[in-house]
């Protein structure tokens, strides 16, 4: 439907009426609001054909966010449908999200350090493997991981809607890989240095205490 460039829009973040801690980022132009529906990284290719499969294929109207390094698909919808719309986020607060993307995009940079490219690159594949497996958001591609890997945990206008059993299950099958790829578990403290940057990290550490997939990261 639309192909627009950051300037032409508005974003606003508007309450989760299903997860009260959590905010939805919305998209407004000309009147109309767009929720999020794929973040694409700087892959300009997919996001064009996700975007051209909804609108031509299943006639759904969509907006294509052209931005620096990211383009992102945004489908059309009425604010008073957010209340019955479907969403992943029933249970997770947006800062459990943002404290394990920051913990995987961690782990994901030391083994790119470390190992090399080419390591990082099949342990990309085995991400994605497992996450597809588990009908996670934003998994659909090798691009759609790109995007994830590589936006601003901090921003929670980018993240994705990822419900507390996801989280769990990323912990988890993360620990697993990681330590597959290193042989031990050296890589534990530098992604758990890397909730330092968030401001609700002393709820993320006591969630993970709590959970056992975050007791792997103790």
């Amino acid at each position: 439907m639309f192909i627009l460039k950051r300037q032409d829009v508005e974003i606003v973040n508007v309450q989760n009426p299903q997860n009260k801690d959590q905010q939805i980022p919305i998209l407004q132009y000309q009147g109309q609001t767009f929720r999020l529906l794929n973040m694409f990284g700087d892959n300009r290719d997919e996001a064009l054909a996700l975007w051209r499969d909804l609108t031509d294929n299943k006639g759904k109207a969509c907006v294509l966010l052209e931005e620096p390094q990211r383009f992102s698909v945004w489908g059309r919808v009425k604010l008073d449908q957010l209340s019955t719309a479907p969403t992943e986020s029933s249970s997770a607060g947006t800062h459990l999200v943002q404290g394990c993307l920051l913990i995987l995009q961690a782990v994901y940079i030391e083994i790119e350090d470390l190992l090399g490219p080419r390591q990082a690159g099949s342990f990309k594949q085995d991400l994605l493997k497992f996450m597809q497996k588990s009908q996670f958001a934003q998994s659909e591609s090798l691009g759609a991981l790109d995007g994830v890997l590589s936006i601003n945990p901090l921003n929670s206008m980018q993240i994705p809607n990822w419900d507390e059993s996801k989280l769990q299950i990323l912990l988890r099958e993360l620990h697993r890989l990681a330590s597959s790829y290193f042989g031990n578990t050296s890589f534990v403290d530098a992604a758990l240095d890397a909730l330092n940057d968030l401001p609700e990290s002393g709820s993320v550490t006591a969630w993970l205490k709590k959970v056992p997939s975050g007791k792997l990261w103790q």
